[in-house]
């Protein structure tokens, strides 16, 4: 299918069950086909915080799109550093 895909936005969630654990701005998930299987990152801006509910699993990185959402979930812990978040997905759901 695609080696690489690349989906772009101005704002989204991460989000732990239906609480925000932070807002992020001109997000960018990137799909490397190239691994098995393929990897997904989330890299963006990151704008307010809660430091409670994003260290909680299961994470949710959740983003509109026209007719609804798209929803990846967070494999690992994200990193922010220098105001710029950082997440491994998995596929989206």
């Amino acid at each position: 299918m695609f080696k690489t895909l690349v989906v772009r936005g101005p704002s989204a969630t991460i989000v732990w069950g239906y609480r925000t654990a932070a807002v992020v701005s001109a997000w960018t998930v990137r799909k490397d086909g190239s691994t098995t299987p393929a990897a997904w990152t989330l890299t963006g801006r990151v704008g307010s915080v809660s430091w409670f509910e994003l260290k909680r699993t299961p994470l949710l990185f959740t983003a509109p799109r026209k007719g609804g959402f798209w929803t990846w979930p967070i494999l690992e812990p994200p990193t922010i550093s220098n105001g710029t978040v950082t997440a491994k997905l998995g596929p989206p759901v």
